[in-house]
């Protein structure tokens, strides 16, 4: 679990699918089976989170509430809503409900539901380390690149060099991040090339990532703007591949 991007005491969602070469959407279904939860990992933001907090004993009563830095679980009702995103690509949070508990004293701490107002692409879904031990072990043949678990013989395509080194724990885009970064190029801008970058490939036309080599890119049909797909062989289905997601390029850049 050491190699995986923690926020606190919690991972992300997307890096342990990831590193199982699984979907983050079977990933989390597959954690809720085994009565784990989900979490909304809040960072730090200059901007305050608004959201409307509900009281279980008195339904009717709602607060405005600005919601600071932390994790907090979600509803049982919101990891559902969160699994059914996830398999459409969508990561996004916003509607979704997390569970607050805040102490009145040194012996009574109220619990509270806040629902999320506004869309805020910082906010991600993480899990306990502890509950990823408890996850079965993946299939030992995946298709997903990038992750730690052998493809097929028949399947493993070298496109460089440097593919041994980016079949292990870093991504496509970490490589390019790194590179772009050293000559000086802006977030926004690094995240429109890559985005022009996967409207050329289109999935079909493979093309040279800046500092990684040949890939295979795409935009998400359902969330072009925040979310791309690659692989390292040509896409044969609407949905296959891995994704970027416009907060995990986020997060990348800041920890480069």
């Amino acid at each position: 679990m050491d190699e995986l991007y923690r926020m606190n005491d919690y991972v992300l969602l997307e890096d342990v699918a990831d590193e199982r070469g699984e979907s983050p959407a079977k990933v989390a279904r597959t954690l809720l089976r085994l009565g784990c939860d989900l979490y909304l990992h809040f960072g730090p933001s200059r901007k305050s989170r608004s959201g409307v907090s509900f009281y279980p004993e008195h339904p009717t009563v709602q607060m405005e509430h600005n919601i600071g830095p932390g994790d907090h679980p979600l509803t049982k009702d919101s990891q559902e809503v969160v699994i059914k995103r996830l398999g459409r690509g969508d990561f996004t949070t916003l509607g979704l409900l997390v569970w607050i508990y805040t102490k009145v004293d040194s012996s009574i701490t109220v619990p509270y539901q806040i629902e999320l107002m506004a869309k805020d692409e910082s906010v991600c879904v993480v899990v306990d380390p502890d509950d990823v031990e408890k996850l079965p072990p993946p299939s030992t043949y995946q298709t997903a690149p990038g992750s730690m678990y052998p493809a097929p013989p028949e399947k493993k395509i070298f496109e460089n060099s440097e593919e041994e080194t980016t079949s292990g724990k870093r991504k496509p885009h970490t490589f390019y991040i790194a590179t772009v970064k050293k000559d000086g190029t802006k977030r926004g801008d690094a995240w429109n090339k890559l985005k022009r970058l996967a409207s050329e490939s289109k999935g079909g036309k493979q093309i040279d990532l800046s500092g990684f080599g040949k890939i295979y890119l795409k935009r998400d049909r359902e969330n072009p703007e925040t979310v791309l797909r690659y692989k390292h062989t040509e896409f044969e289905q609407p949905d296959d591949g891995n994704q970027i997601t416009k907060g995990a390029f986020d997060r990348a850049w800041d920890k480069t």
